[in-house]
C-alpha cells in the first residue's frame, strides 16, 4: 500500500521513522513527513502548507497517519473528504503512541484494520468505533473490500447494516450459490441460490432483473484484453467493449483489470479508456505474451505488426486466468474476455 505519514513535534518524529521502518519491512510504500518549526533542516521536512501536503496525499494515497492531536488531521483533511467508496483510509497516533485511531474509511478503506496493526507495531491501544466492529457483526463494506466487490449502492449498504445491527438475518444470493464461496458463513448471513426471488443482497457478474431494495455487488474478477490500431480513440474502444458487455449480460462494473500489448503504452485513446474505467492498465512485451498457452486467433498482420499472433485473447488470459470471451473486433478495435471461477470469503 502507498502510506503517507506526517508528525508535528520531535517525539511525534521519532515515532514516525519507528513505524515507517516496520511498515517497509512489510512491503509498503511510505513517505514520511515532518511539520515542526525546531525540525525545518530534517531532510523530510514540509516546505509547503500542511493543508497543501494534506490534499496531495489524500488524492494519491491509499492511507494517511498523522501523529499528533485528532483536531489537527481533523481540519486538514476536512475540504477533501469526498465518499467512502474514494477517500483514503486516515488513522491518528499521539506523540507518545499510546493511542491508535481510524477516523476516516475504517471499512472500505481498510482504516480499522490498518490501526490495529499500527497499534501493534507501536504498542498502542487500537480505538475503534464503528458498531459491527465494537458489537462483534459481519460488515458488509469490509467483505466487500477483502474480496473485490463492487458496491453497487453505498445506500442499501447502510440499509443492510442497520438490519444486521437489528439482530436481523440478511439473505445473500450468489451465483453458484455454496459453490462459490470459502470460510464460515457468519450467523447474519443466509446463503442462498441466484434464483432465489427477493434476497437482501445479490453477488455476481452477470446482469439479472432484481427488486428495488436488493443490494447487488460485483466480482471485479474479468480481465479485458484490448488490441487497437495506432490512434484508435478511446469511444470506439468503448463502444465495442459495451456491446460485448451487452450481449454477454455482463455488468461493466465486473471489470477488474484492462490488459494489453506493450506497444500499446501509449495508446492515448487507450489509456484514456482505462481512466475512465479507474483502472491501472497492465502492458506485457510479446515475449511474454508468447508464452501464455492455449489456443487464440491467429492473425498473420498482426504478428508481423507486433511480434506476436494475437494481442487481446493472450493479454487477458496472461493477466486474468480461463479465456471465456474470443476475440472481438470492430472499427480497427480487439476485445476478449478472460476469468477464472470467482469465490468469495468469509473469515
Amino acid at each position: 500500500m502507498k502510506i503517507a505519514m506526517i508528525s508535528f513535534t520531535g517525539n511525534g518524529r521519532r515515532l514516525e521513522r519507528s513505524l515507517a521502518h516496520e511498515l517497509e519491512k512489510e512491503g509498503h510504500q511510505v513517505l514520511q513527513a515532518v511539520k515542526c518549526k525546531e525540525l525545518e533542516s530534517d531532510k523530510d521536512a514540509v516546505k509547503c502548507s500542511a493543508g497543501e501536503w494534506t490534499g496531495e496525499q489524500f488524492r494519491t494515497r491509499d492511507v494517511l497517519i498523522f501523529i499528533g492531536a485528532v483536531q489537527i488531521a481533523v481540519r486538514l483533511i476536512a475540504s477533501f473528504i469526498g465518499s467512502k467508496t474514494t477517500d483514503p483510509a486516515v488513522l491518528v497516533l499521539d506523540e507518545k503512541g499510546q493511542y491508535c485511531i481510524p477516523i476516516l474509511s475504517g471499512h472500505i478503506g481498510g482504516a480499522n484494520e490498518m490501526a490495529e496493526r499500527i497499534a501493534e507495531m507501536a504498542g498502542a491501544l487500537p480505538v475503534i468505533t464503528t458498531a459491527t466492529d465494537i458489537r462483534g457483526k459481519w460488515a458488509i463494506d469490509v467483505f466487500a473490500r477483502k474480496n473485490h466487490l463492487y458496491i453497487e449502492d453505498m445506500q442499501k449498504a447502510k440499509q443492510i447494516s442497520a438490519k444486521i445491527l437489528e439482530g436481523k438475518t440478511v439473505v445473500a444470493a450468489i451465483e453458484s450459490g455454496r459453490d462459490s464461496i470459502e470460510g464460515t458463513v457468519p450467523e447474519e448471513v443466509k446463503i442462498v441460490q441466484e434464483t432465489y426471488e427477493n434476497p437482501d443482497i445479490y453477488i455476481g457478474i452477470y446482469e439479472r432483473k432484481l427488486s428495488s431494495h436488493v443490494l447487488r455487488m460485483i466480482p471485479q474478477r474479468i480481465t479485458v484484453g484490448i488490441g487497437c490500431r495506432r490512434g484508435t480513440s478511446a469511444e470506439q474502444i468503448e463502444q465495442l467493449v459495451d456491446k460485448i458487455l451487452k450481449e454477454s449480460h455482463i455488468n461493466k462494473k465486473s471489470i477488474g483489470r484492462i490488459a494489453s500489448i506493450d506497444l500499446k503504452k501509449d495508446e492515448e485513446g487507450l489509456l484514456t479508456f482505462c481512466n475512465k474505467y479507474n483502472i491501472e492498465p497492465e502492458f506485457y512485451p510479446a515475449e511474454e505474451l508468447k508464452k501464455v498457452e492455449g489456443e487464440f486467433s491467429v492473425s498473420t498482420f498482426v504478428k508481423k505488426v507486433t511480434g506476436v499472433d494475437n494481442v487481446c485473447e493472450r493479454s487477458a488470459v496472461y493477466t486474468g486466468g480461463t479465456l471465456r470471451i474470443r476475440k472481438q473486433a470492430e472499427n480497427g478495435v480487439t476485445a476478449a474476455f478472460a476469468w477464472d471461477n470467482w469465490r468469495v470469503k468469509f473469515e
